[in-house]
């Protein structure tokens, strides 16, 4: 993975940048995330309405109608983030994972957890830092999650990838309004 832009080498779009007809996706992010706002690496990714239209439509799937239940979800996010340095994902998700998790997400002690957490961290893990992942893993994942969790977790995982290339290479600054919390050890 690429170390992370120093500065911001994008500018954000605004909505009143897209060409007639695709204000729409602007629209589109911005109602299905329940925000007043447009999130600062979507609205750089806007740069390329249809690129926004395809990525988000991904990020829609994974983070609502996934077989994956809410607090694996973001621990997905969190341990993904922090394996291949994506700030942004992280500041923005580490809040939403459970209390009791928040401190071990994204190290090997979460993997001791029982399935179908430890698991599926553990190949999150495997995933992000291009390491093998073997039968008997895909195994147990599949026993804990069914078939449509099993291919959740991994389009989840490559959907996190993606964002965090597209953070780091561009160098996606973090709102002013989210708290930075460094990564875990």
């Amino acid at each position: 993975m690429t170390s992370y832009a120093e500065a911001q080498r994008l500018p954000r779009a605004d909505r009143s940048d897209f060409p007639a007809g695709k204000t729409e996706i602007w629209d589109h992010v911005v109602e299905t995330r329940k925000l007043d706002f447009m999130p600062n690496m979507f609205a750089v990714m806007g740069r390329s309405p249809e690129a926004l239209r395809s990525v988000a439509a991904v990020g829609e799937h994974v983070r609502w109608h996934s077989a994956l239940d809410n607090d694996l979800r973001e621990m997905v996010i969190c341990t993904v983030a922090q394996g291949v340095g994506n700030v942004y994902e992280w500041d923005h998700h580490i809040h939403k994972v459970p209390e009791r998790f928040r401190k071990s997400v994204g190290t090997l002690a979460i993997e001791a957890e029982p399935a179908p957490v430890g698991p599926a961290l553990r190949l999150c893990r495997l995933l992000a830092s291009g390491e093998d992942v073997d039968d008997a893993l895909v195994a147990d994942l599949r026993e804990a999650l069914g078939d449509a969790g099993l291919v959740d977790l991994v389009v989840m995982v490559g959907y996190y990838q993606l964002l965090g290339s597209f953070c780091a290479v561009l160098g996606i600054e973090v709102e002013e309004a989210v708290a930075h919390v460094p990564f875990n050890g």
